[in-house]
């Protein structure tokens, strides 16, 4: 469930016990050095995404998209960098060469991974916008990233003279339908995801609190090979979707709430694990078995041709039938990729069909305030028939530590 913007990382499915409903293939046997990380895109990947973006924009009427660094511009260029007052972009054209404008004395490292036609630089004297503008004359319409900067569009309208549209529709129409190359680095990240996760269970204590919890889940990640983390919540605390690590201490009875995950090669996993430490109360069974049967009603959903909005639906049915429907508070899901949110969202009123290559979560949940909540998070991509393929490993039943 949680955003990596909001987990501010920079690293980088087996069916329910005896079910028969969802008989999906369990995942693949790890490398003989099960830190390693598989092989990168190659640049050839990234030209084929600029050739698919051009014609995408010409099928919009757009003259040109302007690109500032985000997931769309690592997406398209293979440039992974955070935004700064240093204009750096990626000009991609319906008709002509990509060109990548960045500060002059960054050129040599971003050349080292970023693939476009041609590099052109801008001095610390310079107005990089009216470099910008030059390379664009004659263009008047552009589309500009979702993200980029509304002072940085402002000057780029006025420097340039055209006219400005929202280019986030040409990317999201394009990298919602993840290559099996995509789907490898999710699953991937999902393994590790799964492991770390395993390992920060086996290191609960009495006593201790969420944020050393929280802290040792990043040693198990680290332990991977990976930088990753999530949220760690503990009875009570556990009713809260969103709530962070803080100072609860562990006790006998109480859920263990983690919702974690990584990147492989930039794309993410989404994994989100409800324990029981010591026995479970009668109530926390019950819960925990009614929202894994939500679970395996979302999936069962998950095909080319279906609503996102049809996935929440089954889902929530089962939530709202077995008498806990104002306590599932959330949508079932979303998509998965370089953010960790992103469309498609499984969600009411979602009404397009979902396509094969989607790759989304289910994680439904419930949560009662002041007792504690559950939620059990997966990772699935779309196929054009039933089931899914599955990018993580299902839990089934309520996992029971230190008993």
């Amino acid at each position: 469930m949680v955003a990596w913007t909001r987990r501010s990382l920079l690293g980088i499915v087996g069916a329910a016990a005896g079910s028969t409903l969802v008989p999906l293939s369990p995942l693949g046997a790890a490398p003989a050095d099960a830190t390693a990380l598989p092989p990168p895109l190659s640049p050839d990947v990234f030209r084929d995404r600029q050739s698919r973006l051009r014609a995408a924009a010409k099928a919009r009427s757009l003259d040109a998209l302007f690109v500032t660094p985000s997931t769309n511009l690592a997406w398209a260029a293979n440039l992974a960098i955070g935004r700064s007052e240093r204009l750096t972009a990626l000009l991609l054209f319906a008709e002509g060469p990509s060109v990548l404008i960045t500060p002059s004395f960054e050129e040599a490292n971003h050349k080292r991974t970023a693939v476009a036609d041609e590099v052109r630089t801008w001095n610390e004297e310079e107005d990089p916008l009216a470099l910008t503008a030059k390379i664009l004359a004659g263009r008047k319409v552009v589309g500009v990233e979702g993200t980029t900067a509304y002072q940085t569009a402002a000057g780029l309208a006025a420097a340039a003279g055209a006219k400005l549209e929202e280019g986030t529709p040409v990317f999201d129409s394009l990298r919602m339908v993840k290559s099996p190359e995509e789907q490898a680095f999710i699953k991937e990240a999902a393994r590790r995801t799964n492991l770390a996760i395993d390992g920060a269970h086996n290191r609960m204590r009495g006593g201790m609190t969420e944020s050393e919890l929280a802290r040792l889940l990043e040693e198990e990640f680290a332990k991977q090979g990976v930088r990753g983390g999530g949220l760690v919540q503990f009875g009570p605390s556990s009713a809260f979707p969103h709530g962070g690590p803080a100072e609860r201490r562990l006790a006998k009875g109480d859920p263990v709430l983690i919702d974690a995950g990584c990147r492989v090669h930039g794309y993410s996993s989404d994994i989100t694990r409800t324990a029981s430490f010591g026995p479970p109360s009668d109530e926390l069974r019950k819960v925990y078995g009614l929202v894994d049967r939500a679970q395996v009603a979302g999936i069962a959903m998950l095909k080319a041709g279906t609503s996102g909005q049809d996935a929440d639906r089954a889902a929530r049915k089962v939530i709202e039938d077995g008498g806990y429907g104002q306590f599932f508070t959330h949508r079932l899901g979303h998509g998965l990729g370089m953010d960790g949110h992103e469309p498609p969202y499984l969600v009411r009123g979602n009404a397009k069909p979902l396509s094969t290559g989607n790759v989304v979560t289910a994680e439904p949940g419930i949560y009662m305030p002041g007792k504690f909540g559950v939620r059990i998070e997966d990772d699935y991509a779309v196929r054009d028939s039933f089931p899914p393929a599955s990018l993580s490993s299902r839990p089934g039943e309520l996992k029971v530590i230190g008993a």
